[in-house]
Formats: C-alpha cells, structure tokens, sequence
C-alpha cells in the first residue's frame, strides 16, 4: 500500500509541478474574437477545453452552469494522442473511465463509476443486448462526450454511472477540405479524407463527406486487420430557423482475433508478450456497421425550438476463434484449444421528438423540455461456444501452427461443427421500450441559483430465445431527477444531483432466469470553475450510487450473471485545457470504492469489488509548443496512465492479484496553417501490460488481454 501511496503522489506532484511552472509564463497577448459562435484563435490555441454540450443532448445550458460532471473531448485532443478509434486509450482524457479490453473492434465496452456506462450515437441509445457496436471511427468523430451519472434527461437511457455520446461529423456550410495520412508500427497504414462544402451558392444545401480506409498487422503473432469508412451527410437549410439533415455511415472491418487475449494456467501475464492462439488459416471476422440518421430542426419564436429524429443501425460481425476451457488433465503445457464460431447481428430502430424553449414567470426564468422516445433493439446471435467440441491442442513452451486448420492430426469437420446451427447455438433477444418526460430548469437570484426538476416515465417489454429457452418481460418505472446549480461568480459554481434510472434488459442468466431490469440512484455534488478567461477549466465530484443488480457477462458464453447489489462511491478531478500560452493540459484521477453490498445468490460475494473495478486511476496529458521563434510551430508531448487497485472481470470470493499498469507516451510535432505533422511513441518504456483479466469457474485457468509493446506512428495532415 505505501508503494501505491508513492506512485500516486509522485504522479500528481509531477503534474501539478508542471501546470504551475507554466502558469508562471506570461498571459499571451492574442486576443480571442467570437462572432455568432465561431471562434478565431492565436497559433497557441488548441481546441481542449469545452464549454457547450452538442444539439444531440438537448440543453443549451453550459456546462459552468449544469450540475452534473460532464466531458467533453474534441476531435483535436484524439489527433493529437495518434488514436484511430474509440477502443484505444480515449477514456484516460476522463477521470475514471476505462475499457473492457476484450472484443477487439467490436464493442468499445466502457465502465466508469463502478459500472458498464452506455453507449450512444448522436443521441441514440446503442446499449448492446450482447456484443457491440463497432467501435466509432475517430474518421467521423467531431467529439465525445462522457456524462456520468444516470442523464436520462439528455438522451434515451443510460446506465446509474453514466454514459458517452459520440457527436459524428455534420456539414457546417464553411468550405473545409482535410487529408489525413498515417504511418504506425506493424505495418500500419491508414488515409482519409474529409470534405466539408456546399452544393449551391446561396449554402442552403451542405454536404459532408468522410472517407478513410486502413491496415495493419497485430503485435501478437498471425494477427492481421483491415477498415474501410465511408460517411457522407447532407444538411438543407429551408431558412435560418428550419433545416433537414441526413446522414450515412458505413464501416466494414476485417480482422483475424476477435481478441488479443491470452490464455495459460501459469499465471497471469506468464505468456510472451506476442503469444497467441490463432492460426494463420483461421476464419477471419468480418464486421459490418450500417448508420443512417435524418433529423429535422425548426426553430419558432425566439427561444422555442422542435427537433425529431429517426435513426437506424444495423451492426453485424461472423468469424471464427480458437478458444481454451480449461486446464489440460495430463499435461498443463498443452492447451486444448476449440475452434469457435461466434456471429451477431444487432439492430436499432429509435425516433426522438422534444421540445425545448425558455419563458419567464415574472422574474423566474424558465428553461423547458419535453419530448419521447421510442427505441427498439435486435440481437441475433449464433455461436457454438457450448458445442464445439474437436481439440486442436497447441504447446505453450513449443507452439507449432498450422498452415490448415484440420491438418492438426486430429481431424474434425468445421462445417458439421459450426454450421449446423440448432435452438442449442441461436440467442434472439429485442428489446423495446416507449419513454415520456418533462423537465423545467427555474433560474432565480438573478440566475445565480439554478433549479432543475424532471420526471421520466419509462415502459418497456423483452422477448428472449436463449439457446432454446424462451422468456418474457414487462415493465415500467417512474424516475425523478432534482439538480442544483449555484454560480459563485462568473467562473465558478456548486451543484447538487439526485438522479434516477431505469434500464431495461433482455435476455437469461446463467441460472435460466428472465433478466430484471436494473435500477440505480445516484447523488452527487461537486463544484466547477472556469480559469484564465475560460481558457481552462476544473470539475470536482463526489458521488454515492446505488445500484438494485449487477450484470456480468459469463466469459465463455453469451449468457449472464445478473445478482446482488452494489452501491459505488468515489471522488474525481478533471482539469483540461490552456493553462498558459502554448501549453495544453489533460489531468484527472479518480478514487473508485465499488462492491457488492447484498447477493443472495452468492453470498459469499458481498465485500467484493464490482467486475473491472480499479480503486486509484490518474492520467496525465500535455502538449507544449516550443517558444523557438525562428522555427514556429513544433510542440512535445508527454503523457502517462496510471491504474491500481485492480480488480478482475468476473467477481470471486477469493480474488487474484492483479498488477498495477503505468503506461508512458510521447512524441513531437509541427504544424502551421496549411500541415500538421505528428509523431508519437506508445508505451516509450516497453513495459510489459495486461489489462482485462479473469479466471475459469474453476479458478485453474487463467485468462487476460495483452497490450501493444512499444510503438510508433507518423501522422501528416494537409488542409487543402
């Protein structure tokens, strides 16, 4: 403990040390202009600190002014860091936040407070019924947003510790024409491009389009992927108050391991770092990812506006895995791999209509919101984890692959193996549900004090086929929200939270029973405050959550634990932004107390930590542009993670140990307004890192994914 202690304060006085010496530099002399919203900046100016959630979250509120711990990351901090999707190392820019690193491409799998928080897409509810979606494409991000807490009054459901929206690239109506091309480690190669315009000269129809395509090698041993995005987006303007706006994403991804996890009954971490379980010969996944959003806005009034949506997804992904149970009897070097098949097809169908507008009341101010929304989801999986049978083994100390699967000497048909689907290979789940809600924020004390009251009504109905055993579900529930915002000053507020959730479900647990729906309460207070004319900001949180059930996927199934109580408890810090000229920050640490406070199924679970939970995560961000006056433009970066107090992924009464993980990054860059050019080196001291871990039913068999050794990427960027 006194060594974590350590570490800790080591890391934070490190941060701390170097935000002050910069604060110490003198204020730069540029001047900011804002007209109707658009921003013009000095060179030093990145794009790191938010202040207004997107039009997909509803509320026009800043964020100074809401009360709630809301972060906002622009598309600029995620270049900045060489990051191409969202299952990378975006959650270390958010206090708290981590990733499930087990489905490879597919499902970016984000827990915060204690809990799996919800994904959304521009708004819509993407919550997977099993696995999915695929991860977001940084091609098509413009930002993302992390709401922690329940926000069900911002979107359609969440999860009680919250959720992250991704905001996908719309037309603007200014010209804008970008070229991305990027060069990495294992034969990374990658280039997109994005267009931004108009179609005709009085700009009333705007068009987007976003086009990226890539490959590359794995760092583990046979493994290969490949990604091809194309996003086009149309915007008609009737007049300034009415516009119509479609969009399209299309995402096809090709990739030989559904995971880079590794298995082996030594130990954790026992492997080499480059091990792996596939076959050169193996089936490759093939994901497929169909978006379509039309929205509609029209303004009336002066402050009243109608927005309605209709979105659909269509994600799917099929392939092939090798994949180990459990502990050969006659000889632990030998793993006794099955060839698994393992498809999805998930789909979701969701219309939004609210209003939102502001009145007054004599001298009480008034910001009003009212809408629905009608989500129903699909999932249709087909799998042979439970059935596949034939043993292709594989040494540990020698391994030996196989050019063709079936030349193993061991013999076995893929096709009477993995295609001869019965009830006992197939899940079917849909999920649908119908939500109502109003919320009034009052402003009084010449809006210093900020009052917002919210009510949601929520029914929902699921119809499951698990693997032959059919279920059925009804429910409904009524979930308040009470919020309180008070400004201190023009910087600087205080607020209070107390939020409800309601979160449906579909599908069986690993008992046979019909899945409940989970609900949760969340209070939280904490204090926000903008420095140095808003150029960066603080936000301070505590919170206590409650929640009625836990879910924890069973690992060599699709099935589910659903048991026991939880309640999670933690403090977080996030500042982000210029600190001083030149100098951009990201820096936040979390403390996370999260366990299971009643189970009554297993009993002997209560005083466990929740699944992923990780007690002490600190991370650390900063881009420095050098004050070289003959050479303009080149800037450092240097960043670190830090996660301790790991926990595994399922829940045991006698829990393993799992290491500590210190991630450090850097590179250098130069730009000027017409290129950018970035290099980065990941995990520049080439430690040896796991992160998702987890034992067998029988605890004799150890399982967990290994992350990348040292590399590099080169990124050139061109406005054309």
């Amino acid at each position: 403990m006194t060594r974590h202690r350590k570490r800790i304060t080591l890391a934070v006085i490190l941060s701390i040390s170097f935000s002050a010496n910069a604060q110490q530099t003198k204020p730069d002399s540029l001047k900011n202009l804002s007209l109707d919203e658009i921003s013009i900046f000095s060179k030093y100016f990145k794009r790191y600190k938010s202040s207004q959630l997107s039009e997909m979250l509803r509320l026009p509120t800043p964020l100074l002014k809401l009360p709630q711990n809301i972060q906002i990351l622009s598309a600029e901090i995620l270049r900045d860091q060489g990051v191409y999707n969202l299952n990378e190392s975006v959650t270390r820019n958010v206090s708290g936040t981590l990733r499930e690193e087990l489905h490879n491409g597919i499902s970016p799998d984000i827990y915060s407070r204690g809990g799996y928080i919800s994904p959304q897409r521009n708004g819509v509810d993407l919550r997977p019924l099993g696995k999915g979606p695929l991860a977001d494409d940084v091609s098509i991000i413009e930002s993302v947003e992390f709401l922690k807490g329940p926000s069900n009054f911002m979107h359609a459901m969440s999860d009680p510790s919250g959720s992250y929206n991704i905001v996908t690239k719309k037309p603007t109506g200014q010209t804008k024409k970008t070229a991305d091309l990027l060069f990495g480690s294992f034969n990374m190669l990658r280039a997109a491009i994005d267009l931004d315009g108009q179609l005709d000269k009085g700009n009333k129809l705007q068009y987007r389009l976003n086009v990226m395509g890539m490959g590359a090698n794995g760092f583990l041993k046979h493994d290969k992927s490949s990604k091809f995005l194309f996003a086009p987006a149309l915007k008609y303007k009737f007049n300034d108050n009415t516009s119509l706006t479609g969009e399209y994403i299309f995402q096809h991804l090709n990739y030989k391991m559904l995971s880079e996890a590794q298995v082996s009954p030594y130990g954790y971490g026992t492997l080499p770092g480059d091990f792996t379980l596939t076959d050169p010969a193996t089936r490759p996944f093939i994901g497929k990812d169909h978006n379509a959003f039309l929205t509609f806005q029209h303004k009336f009034k002066k402050d009243w506006q109608v927005t309605a949506k209709v979105s659909y997804v269509n994600s799917a992904y099929d392939g092939t895995l090798f994949w180990v149970n459990g502990v050969n009897p006659t000889d632990k070097d030998i793993l006794d791999r099955n060839l698994v098949y393992d498809s999805n097809k998930y789909t979701v169908f969701s219309t939004q209509a609210y209003l939102n507008g502001a009145f007054k009341t004599g001298n009480i101010g008034h910001h009003f919101i009212a809408g629905i929304d009608v989500n129903r989801k699909s999932s249709r999986s087909w799998d042979t984890w439970g059935t596949a049978s034939t043993i292709y083994p594989l040494s540990i100390s020698n391994p030996i692959y196989s050019e063709v699967i079936l030349n193993n000497g061991i013999g076995g048909s893929f096709e009477s193996e993995n295609n001869a689907f019965t009830s006992a290979n197939k899940i079917h789940r849909t999920l649908n549900y119908t939500s109502l809600y109003a919320m009034d924020e009052v402003s009084l004390l010449d809006e210093k004090l900020r009052v917002s009251m919210g009510l949601r009504l929520t029914a929902s109905d699921g119809l499951t086929n698990d693997y032959g055993q059919e279920s059925q579900s009804k429910d409904w529930a009524l979930t308040p929200r009470l919020g309180i915002n008070y400004s201190l000053n023009n910087n600087s507020s205080l607020y209070f939270l107390y939020d409800q959730t309601f979160l449906p479900q579909a599908g069986t647990s690993v008992e046979g029973k019909t899945l409940k729906p989970l609900k949760g309460t969340s209070y939280e207070v904490g204090m926000k405050k903008d420095w140095a004319n808003g150029g960066w900001n603080t936000t301070l949180s505590l919170y206590n959550i409650y929640r009625n059930r836990l879910i924890t996927p069973d690992p060599t199934s699709n099935l589910l634990y659903q048991t026991g109580e939880s309640q999670s408890r933690g403090i977080e810090f996030d500042l982000k932004g210029r600190i001083a000229k030149g100098t951009n920050v990201i820096f936040n640490y979390a403390f996370t107390d999260s366990k299971i406070i009643k189970d009554d199924l297993y009993p002997a679970n209560i005083g466990m930590a929740t699944p992923n939970r990780v007690k002490h995560i600190q991370n650390t961000w900063i881009n420095y542009l050098l004050p070289i006056e003959k050479v303009e433009g080149f800037t450092v970066s240097l960043g670190y993670q830090l996660l301790m107090g790991r926990t595994e992924r399922i829940p045991t009464t006698t829990p393993d140990k799992l290491d500590d993980i210190f991630r450090l990054d850097a590179g250098l860059g130069w730009s000027n307004a017409k290129y950018n050019i970035n290099f980065l080196v990941n995990n520049v001291l080439n430690s040896k890192i796991y992160s998702t871990a987890w034992r067998n039913k029988t605890g004799d068999m150890y399982y967990w994914v290994q992350q990348a050794p040292i590399n590099a990427r080169l990124s050139f960027r061109v406005n054309l």
